[in-house]
């Protein structure tokens, strides 16, 4: 396995630190498309360009890895969504495994998922500062 990694960051010509970077923001990205087009699909009016604008993000990234820190800066929004999404799910997945008290688990998945449910509605679209003050 580690002569297969280091096989495949050669190839790619990154260190192990820049290529994390790379896929990270890869697939969290990738990870807000999906989650965007499923918003969309329960509630219309939701993310209408939000899974197009990343996948086109990707693509730009795939073709060139050094548009990386644009495309980071550009979608912001959308990586924290996710990352708060993860996160909620961690803090309460426990609770849902060791069959916690009802009441218990309502209370606290309503807590964890609040924060992410703010920013999505606080910004439906997902948008980055510069597209919300055009």
């Amino acid at each position: 396995m580690i002569a297969q990694s280091r096989a495949h960051l050669k190839a790619a010509g990154e260190g192990y630190w820049r290529h994390f970077r790379f896929a990270t923001t890869f697939g969290l990205l990738a990870a807000a498309a999906g989650i965007a087009a499923i918003i969309h699909a329960f509630v219309p009016a939701m993310c209408t360009h939000t899974a197009s604008r990343i996948v086109r993000h990707l693509g730009q990234l795939a073709d060139d890895r050094s548009k990386i820190d644009a495309i980071e800066s550009e979608a912001v929004e959308a990586r924290a969504f996710v990352l708060l999404l993860l996160l909620a799910a961690a803090v309460v997945a426990p609770l849902w495994i060791l069959n916690a008290p009802t009441a218990l688990r309502l209370a606290y998945t309503g807590l964890a998922f609040a924060l992410p449910a703010v920013l999505l509605l606080s910004n439906p679209e997902l948008a980055t500062r510069e597209e919300s003050a055009a």
